[in-house]
């Protein structure tokens, strides 16, 4: 098994001292030095120019499709709250075991760990504020928190050193068809970015307006068999029929970002960043059932709900703030400090109860007609100070990185049952799930270069976790045991140790050895749920329940981490292998058992810790340059990664043992492969291909019908693009998403092949 990874043009090193020598390239921003430590074992580097030719860049998480071993599940232009990132061991349901940053301020969602809210707020950032991203594989530096158990990924905006403006515009048109849906989707994006450098200040306004159209998220399914769309399950049962498709979405949303840079002496300067985005989506449905010309929404003539949970309103309004301080006192001590904040001023869904026969809005039906879901007051808070002291002395030659980290998460949600979904501010409460995580953390890392050729870096870092104001409500079940149930506060306090070897062997060769422990703490979303019995499971007779999992159950992640990898710098590129390992103890997947001591008969899904998952992989990559003629390039990754359950104390859905199941969600297999070819300063083409092997989407591991609705596919997906540099300001492009029209399931059905143009006119 190995993985053969090629980065599309970019630069690859094992740590900061080694970069992969490539072409120069013009841009039209500074990066900010930032003052954190080189990281120790295997990272990649994408730069903005490498980026834009290469890649159909719609929005900011596109950048990423071709990085080794990851993988951003990006389901259609509108996927404000969904684009959820996997990394080499874990798959995009884990949503916590990443660390997404801009300019050092996390905008990773430290709320959730699934890919339904857990996404990282992308929108934060546009594609044309993109300097460079690196990415870091691992948990391997002390600078950060055990959610970099999967990978970091480190985007740098551009600071101006001059006037600079930018108009970028894209369009997209996706064909679409699929059981009683055949239709064009087209979405469009405008972005503007100005800025300048004038004296000790440097500032960068960007705007972005994006309207988006999509294929439909969601399938409506029933028993119904006056359909031809026959619905097999992913464990290969009946499920019935199609009735109609869901969640056909139309998403509008607005953001401006605002950057000042002040230096203000040599030695001190301070950095303010604020945002603003804005988001509403419509979501609509559309039946296959025969009856009306535009078909029918119920089996009856009364008012249904067949199809309601599809129509909803989402209106979003979040802000991001920080302010950075730092400076540079004496000659080889540089520190920084920053405390940033995002906030949901506003998150609202508005979804309907009931629709008519013809699919129009029922009002008041038995004294209600819809919900309100609310996270207004959502966010998190972080704060650090970081600092790195370089020694040279007889004493040997050092790099002293150390720090401290607080941040403090706060999930706030109600819901609602009202009479009036379309326009109603308040109901009558159904549900709450509130709760508070923080965490402070110290540091310390050295670098300490033995001789020449040789590199030991240690680290260390403390963590004390906390977790209070757990309040969970559900009235779905009157009288039942998670109505207004207040939760434990619980805390936890960890070490956790990081150590890695480098060696510059002879002739251009690097090998280094990481080893390191990590502890991933519990999120509010992992910590605060109402969940229901499964009836299925229930003895005869039994009704749902409703019940409220005690946090102080549910323990955090002990990550053990190690990698070993070999890279060779030729001339013209690089070529690279790593293998690496983890063990996690009480990692945390949702799994079924009985917790109700009151109700030991119920069975539940919930979160809890399984005893032991243990992954073992292999990455091969590998990029060239001028690859047997000028011009053309070459890059491509294959990671191939074992990860099995091997201790565990919960159960699947027929009460049986998961012990030696595959871990859910991990791909055994992805490559990725990029070639360009630029025949000259104006031109590049570009033709990229994606492949990922399916994979156990449920501890059960019974995805013997994967290519299905609900069910996660294996695919392999085919992109091209041409860029043309028209002068010296103006540059187009068009590409294709999905070429050859693979029609695939990633629980959702994911887009088919899609047209993307771009037109942009740059000043600097």
């Amino acid at each position: 098994m190995t993985i053969l990874s090629v980065i599309m043009a970019t630069t690859t090193h094992v740590k900061a001292d080694h970069l992969t020598e490539l072409d120069a390239i013009s841009i039209s921003g500074a990066i900010d030095k930032k003052i954190l430590p080189a990281f120790s074992a295997s990272s990649i580097t994408l730069e903005d120019e490498t980026i834009n030719d290469t890649v159909n860049v719609v929005d900011t998480p596109d950048a990423l499709k071709y990085a080794p071993s990851l993988m951003v599940r990006k389901r259609d232009s509108a996927d404000y709250g969904g684009a959820t990132l996997a990394t080499r061991i874990w798959g995009v349901s884990y949503s916590a075991k990443s660390i997404v940053n801009v300019d050092g301020m996390p905008i990773s969602n430290q709320l959730y760990n699934d890919n339904n809210y857990g996404t990282p707020r992308w929108f934060m950032v546009s594609p044309e504020e993109i300097r460079q991203i690196e990415v870091m594989y691992g948990p391997y530096s002390a600078a950060y928190s055990g959610n970099s158990m999967g990978a970091v990924v480190d985007i740098t905006t551009k600071t101006p050193d001059q006037f600079m403006a930018i108009v970028n515009t894209t369009g997209s048109l996706q064909t679409f068809s699929k059981f009683g849906t055949n239709d064009n989707y087209l979405s469009g994006q405008i972005s503007t970015l100005i800025g300048d450098h004038l004296g000790s200040t440097s500032w960068r306004l960007s705007v972005n307006h994006a309207d988006a159209n999509t294929q439909p998220r969601a399938f409506v399914t029933g028993t119904s068999p006056e359909t031809p769309y026959p619905y097999v399950k992913k464990d290969g049962t009946n499920g019935g029929y199609y009735l109609g498709a869901s969640n056909l979405l139309h998403g509008v949303s607005d953001d401006a970002n605002f950057k000042l840079k002040y230096d203000i002496n040599p030695g001190l300067s301070v950095s303010v960043h604020t945002g603003i985005w804005s988001g509403n989506t419509d979501s609509k449905v559309q039946s296959y059932l025969p009856g009306s010309p535009n078909g029918s929404y119920c089996t009856t003539n009364a008012p249904c709900t067949t199809f309601a949970s599809g129509v909803y309103n989402l209106s979003q309004q979040h802000y991001m703030n920080s302010i950075a301080l730092s400076g540079k006192n004496f000659t080889n001590f540089e520190w920084e400090a920053i405390v940033s904040n995002v906030y949901y001023d506003k998150n609202l869904q508005r979804t309907a109860g009931y629709l008519n026969q013809d699919g129009s809005i029922v009002n008041n039906v038995n004294g209600k007609n819809g919900t309100l879901s609310d996270y207004n007051g959502t966010g998190w808070t972080n704060a650090d100070w970081r600092g790195n002291y370089k020694i040279d002395s007889d004493f040997g030659k050092h790099t002293i990185s150390f720090g401290a980290h607080y941040d403090y998460n706060r999930l706030n949600n109600s819901q609602y049952s009202v009479a009036d979904w379309m326009n109603a501010q308040t109901g009558n409460i159904s549900a709450v799930g509130k709760g508070v995580t923080q965490t402070s953390a110290l540091w310390a890392q050295d670098t300490f270069y033995i001789n020449e050729a040789l590199r030991l870096t240690t680290g260390l870092r403390y963590e004390a976790w906390q977790t209070f104001d757990g309040y969970l409500l559900n009235s779905s079940a009157p009288g039942s045991i998670a109505q207004g149930v207040n939760q434990a506060s619980v805390q936890y306090q960890h070490f956790s140790p990081k150590l890695s070897l480098s060696y510059d062997a002879p002739n251009d060769w690097i090998s280094t050895v990481s080893i390191a422990n990590a502890m991933r703490f519990p999120t509010a979303g992992e910590l605060y749920n109402v969940v229901s019995s499964t009836t299925t499971a229930t003895a005869s007779g039994q009704a749902t329940k409703y019940y409220a999992p005690d946090p102080a159950n549910i323990r955090p992640e002990n990550v053990w981490s190690a990698e070993w990898s070999v890279e060779k710098k030729l001339l013209n590129g690089y070529v690279k292998t790593a293998l690496f390992t983890e063990q996690v103890d009480d990692a945390l997947i949702s799994q079924y058992g009985y917790p109700d001591i009151n109700n030991p008969t119920y069975f539940y899904s919930y979160w809890q810790n399984v005893n032991r998952v243990r992954s073992y992989g292999i990455e091969l990559s590998g990029q060239l340059r001028d690859l047997y003629f000028k011009g053309v390039d070459f890059g491509g990754s294959v990671t191939a990664v074992d990860s099995t359950i091997v201790d565990s104390n919960g159960l699947g859905s027929s009460k049986q043992s998961i012990v030696g199941n595959p871990t859910p969600g991990v791909s055994p297999l992805r490559i990725t492969g990029v070639a360009t070819y630029r025949p000259d300063e104006k031109w590049a083409f570009t033709l990229g291909g994606r492949y990922q092997r399916q994979f156990a989407s449920s501890i059960d591991n019974n995805d013997v019908n994967a290519n299905t609705y609900l069910g996660f596919s294996g695919y392999f997906v085919m992109d091209v693009k041409a860029r043309y540099q028209i002068d010296k300001n103006w540059r187009a492009s068009f590409g294709i998403d999905n070429l050859t029209n693979r029609d695939y399931f990633m629980y959702h059905p994911f887009p088919q092949r899609t047209f993307v143009a771009n037109l942009r006119y740059s000043y600097n």
